[in-house]
């Protein structure tokens, strides 16, 4: 059973390719895609689907139908019963109420399927997003004809959430019903993407577009994976499902030889991780592997998202070099490797990501240098402490960044960020930076390195990011000064005598 709401991660889900199975709309998210029945309470949800025409076979109405459409009118809720406290008795009950969480009359449908063919059953929600914070509602559901004020949809969407979590308890057994969330929350147990590859067979190796890697009208999110994948091939594709979904323009690992990039005392020293009790036991587990490299191209075509690594020494590089990337990140991790340096330059002239944590101005100098002929250079500035603190950000180096930009017609600013939150990105964005890159987590691990500065990818902590530097891209604009539409003046401008 599939039960529909109309929130933003529908634009990921390919509802036009759903099993078979029974469909159940909520409200009006029938214009994303008609169902088999609908369930609705509020009246704006009549002359909604008025005007998009009834195209589910039956309805449950709150509020009575044409005639010729067939229904059945709900009786309100008995004065007994109102309470939001006892919607899990009105949902065993056995008749059917006018249900302001309409999600209640649907799962009691679903029940009662259960009961009948007394075996539990599969139910999976698609467009419970409960978050404003990517758009109120999937782009394919058109017109909102609720007429909700902003804070009037956060309580209703905070109350329609605590509910589904009294359902989501209540069926934990799954001996009835079997709840599946489909989308970014920590409860989720599919992402969109992994819905569609999983249910809908649809997961065939399309090809990420191709970005604009040197256009200075759009700021390029960089979700970084670092190690936190934990060397797991079902973590990397979600990690990369959810990035994508959560609105990451790119998607970047790391590659080192880790036998010659560490010393055989550190190799050899304690650090307890699942892999072993060496810290060259957690090393190699973590580090991708050539079958591993492949499985993250192949999902990142299949999501429509390039991809790219940082490359700490020379194996690495040739280890990534089969894939053609258009990017390579140069970390502040070997910014002293000056032989490494020029040993790339000689083989790769793509873009180049440079952060420029723990180096000094000179630096700069060094990197223009260096790679001139590089087609791009995505300069990054970046604190190399984890977390770095408030008084450390020293943001305004953005702002050099992106006056060098004016001299050197390759470099474009970034901010690789440590710090916590968003507001250093955006921050970042209106000092002029055209990259912002993030660390990301899917949930927390004890054992990895940067879980404390990671967003999680489990929860909405990184689409919350991207939105807001989206803000801070709108907010910012164009640099050329200019009257614009919105503008007017209380008093016509006088001219001088």
């Amino acid at each position: 059973m599939f039960i529909i709401g109309k929130g933003p991660s529908l634009d990921v889900v390919d509802c036009a390719a759903l099993p078979a199975g029974v469909v159940i709309n909520l409200n009006d998210s029938e214009r994303v895609r008609a169902g088999d029945l609908g369930v609705f309470s509020a009246n704006w949800v009549r002359h909604s689907l008025q005007e998009d025409g009834f195209r589910c076979g039956f309805y449950l109405a709150g509020k009575p139908l044409p005639a010729t459409v067939p229904h059945a009118l709900l009786p309100p809720i008995p004065i007994e019963l109102d309470d939001e406290g006892l919607s899990i008795l009105r949902l065993e009950r056995e008749e059917f109420f006018d249900e302001p969480l309409v999600l209640l009359n649907a799962l009691k449908v679903a029940l009662r399927i259960a009961q009948y063919r007394e075996e539990p059953i599969d139910v999976y929600l698609l467009g419970f997003d409960f978050t404003t914070v990517r758009g109120a509602l999937s782009k394919k559901a058109g017109a909102d004809f609720s007429g909700a004020a902003d804070n009037e949809r956060e309580a209703m969407i905070a109350a329609a959430e605590r509910g589904f979590r009294q359902f989501v308890h209540f069926f934990q057994a799954g001996d009835r019903l079997r709840l599946h969330h489909v989308g970014v929350k920590d409860y989720s147990d599919l992402s969109p993407a992994s819905f569609n590859r999983r249910l809908c067979g649809i997961g065939a190796v399309r090809g990420a577009r191709p970005i604009d890697l040197a256009n200075p009208d759009r700021v390029l999110v960089v979700a970084e994976l670092t190690n936190n994948h934990l060397g797991d091939v079902d973590h990397l594709v979600e990690m990369i499902e959810r990035a994508k979904e959560s609105g990451a323009d790119l998607i970047k690992v790391q590659k080192r030889d880790v036998d010659t990039f560490y010393t055989a005392e550190q190799l050899a020293s304690f650090y307890w991780s699942p892999f072993g009790t060496t810290f060259g036991d957690y090393r190699r587990g973590v580090e991708l592997n050539d079958d591993q490299l492949d499985l993250l191209d192949e999902t990142c075509r299949r999501c429509e998202i390039e991809w790219f690594s940082s490359v700490l020494d020379f194996p690495s590089f040739e280890a990534i070099q089969r894939f053609e990337p258009r990017l390579l990140k140069i970390p502040s991790t070997i910014s002293n490797d000056r032989e490494f340096h020029a040993r790339l330059v000689e083989r790769y002239r793509g873009g180049v990501v440079v952060s420029t944590g723990y180096t000094p101005q000179e630096y700069v100098d060094y990197v223009l240098d260096t790679f001139e002929d590089n087609e791009v250079v995505y300069l990054l500035h970046c604190i190399s402490a984890y977390p770095a603190p408030r008084q450390a950000c020293n943001l305004a180096v953005v702002r050099f960044y992106h006056s060098l930009g004016r001299q050197h017609r390759q470099i474009l600013p970034g901010y690789s960020s440590h710090d916590l939150g968003s507001l250093g990105c955006m921050l970042a964005v209106a000092g002029g930076a055209r990259m912002v890159e993030k660390h990301v987590k899917l949930g927390d691990t004890e054992w990895i390195h940067f879980d404390k500065v990671a967003l999680d990818l489990a929860t909405d902590e990184f689409a919350k990011f991207v939105h807001d530097v989206r803000v801070a891209e709108e907010m910012t604009g164009s640099e050329i000064k200019r009257v614009l539409d919105c503008e007017h003046h209380k008093y016509h401008v006088r001219k001088a005598a």
